[in-house]
């Protein structure tokens, strides 16, 4: 099938580039469409009134690469929109540098991206993980992320569905599986710290953020917490977790 890969993180992003390759190993076309820069916690901004730039890249085992001067949604868009002649089978938005999980969903750039190609009418999955994961595990969940992707095209799915898969940081003997769960509430809680410049100009400084380690029982950051890869519903009708219950595939089957 033809992938559009996208992400948050910018195109140089190694998990951008481990996404690609878990793709292509699985015997698929691939087309990445990804931001010039970093742009994470862009939610579901998109360019209006300005002309988005785009410039030809190279990404060894992909056949067209791009990066596009705007945000993941406008890569998404411009992707879906603009540049690929060929049908897409499916969006991937990720592997992000950290969980996308709890109300973080509703700001994160990944799922944003993933979002938009689920109001246009694709199968979107949305790939997340720490920064810390090992690098077995990771490429481990790579192939994970594709073959649900896989799994997607055959599932009869709520409409404008966002698939939202989080792996823990462990490694790859420790994850004891795979579960369907609902998001938490979750927040991210920071701050700024306020500081003068040399001039005398007056600014503040994003804190490092803190996170609130009691989620809801049963949601995903409490299964991650336990070792567990996750995988959410992002649906505009809810979670509708009793008739999707077996959704993912479970971990380590034909892996």
């Amino acid at each position: 099938m033809h992938i559009l890969l996208v992400n948050d993180d910018g195109f140089d992003s190694r998990n951008l580039r481990l996404m690609a390759q878990a793709c292509i190993k699985r015997g698929h076309r691939v087309t990445v469409v990804a931001p010039h820069t970093q742009q994470s916690a862009k939610s579901h901004a998109f360019t209006i009134f300005t002309p988005l730039l785009v410039h030809e890249a190279h990404m060894e085992g992909v056949e067209n690469a791009y990066r596009v001067e705007g945000t993941p949604v406008d890569a998404c868009r411009v992707g879906m929109l603009g540049l690929c002649e060929e049908k897409i089978d499916l969006v991937i938005s990720g592997i992000n540098e950290g969980y996308n999980i709890g109300l973080a969903t509703f700001v994160s750039g990944t799922v944003g991206a993933a979002r938009e190609a689920a109001f246009q009418g694709y199968p979107a999955l949305a790939v997340s993980m720490e920064m810390q994961t090992p690098a077995e595990t990771a490429e481990a969940f790579a192939d994970y992320a594709v073959r649900t992707g896989e799994k997607m095209l055959h599932s009869k799915l709520p409409e404008q569905t966002v698939v939202n898969l989080n792996a823990p940081p462990v490694p790859l003997r420790q994850i004891r599986g795979s579960r369907m769960c609902p998001i938490t509430r979750h927040v991210y809680k920071d701050g700024y710290d306020k500081r003068i410049s040399p001039r005398g100009l007056l600014y503040f400084w994003l804190r490092e953020e803190e996170t609130d380690m009691h989620p809801n029982p049963g949601s995903d950051l409490d299964l991650l917490q336990k070792g567990f890869v996750t995988c959410s519903f992002l649906t505009p009708e809810g979670f509708p977790m009793e008739e999707y219950l077996h959704f993912p595939l479970p971990w380590g089957e034909d892996m």
